[in-house]
């Protein structure tokens, strides 16, 4: 069976047929040989999914229905100090059906946070990877654990072996949070025997909350 190839397409979607970025075109046409007619699933990023055909640069719209967003769930983590890390754990969370990725702003925090186009083009290429139909928001900037909402619960050490109820899971940096930045009452959430990296950890806790 032949693969289909998804991709997100954005507004308008107001007629017959979607337009398709110069980019995406080119990898439909020249990397994948597509020909017009070829079938090709489609989605806004926002819980609309079809499948149509191949025209020239746009696709033609075929049957579309809604999908229902997989999670509300955020997770808030220090970012890796590497690029290469930062884009493993977006394009994962993003695949496994997060709602939202915030960047924590801690102490001991050193990562530099990649901009935000290129974030939003990692979330992209996982959300046609894994033919989504939700695109998974990221904050533009830096938040502090005091900003989070909901029910939070701190990835750390010698914390319950169970989250509970969790809206938001947070993941701190690799150096650990300093004392003053758990706000009194926080829960915390034990995730294992070894220490993990920063991405496998928020991949592990995310899993894991999912699967819950």
């Amino acid at each position: 069976m032949k693969h289909i190839p998804h991709v997100v397409v954005g507004a308008p979607w107001d007629g017959p047929t979607l337009t398709l970025a110069v980019l995406q075109w080119r990898h439909l046409n020249k990397v994948l040989r597509l020909d017009r007619g070829d079938v090709v699933s489609y989605t806004d990023g926002l819980g609309t999914i079809g499948e149509g055909r191949l025209g020239n640069q746009v696709l033609e719209r075929g049957e579309e229905r809604g999908v229902e967003r997989p999670s509300t769930l955020t997770v808030a983590v220090a970012p890796p100090a590497s690029k290469d890390r930062q884009r493993f754990l977006v394009e994962k969370l993003a695949e496994l059906g997060v709602a939202r990725l915030s960047w924590l702003d801690t102490q001991h925090g050193k990562g530099r946070l990649a901009g935000a186009a290129k974030v939003f083009s990692w979330v992209l290429t996982a959300v046609e990877q894994s033919r989504g139909a939700w695109l998974m928001e990221t904050t533009p900037g830096l938040v502090r654990i005091s900003e989070l909402t909901g029910e939070v619960v701190v990835c750390h050490t010698g914390g319950d072996r169970s989250p509970g109820d969790a809206d938001v899971i947070v993941i701190g940096p690799e150096g650990g949070f300093a004392d003053e930045e758990l706000p009194e009452g926080t829960r915390l959430w034990d995730l294992g025997p070894t220490i993990l990296r920063v991405e496998t950890a928020a991949v592990v806790a995310a899993s894991r909350i999912l699967r819950w």
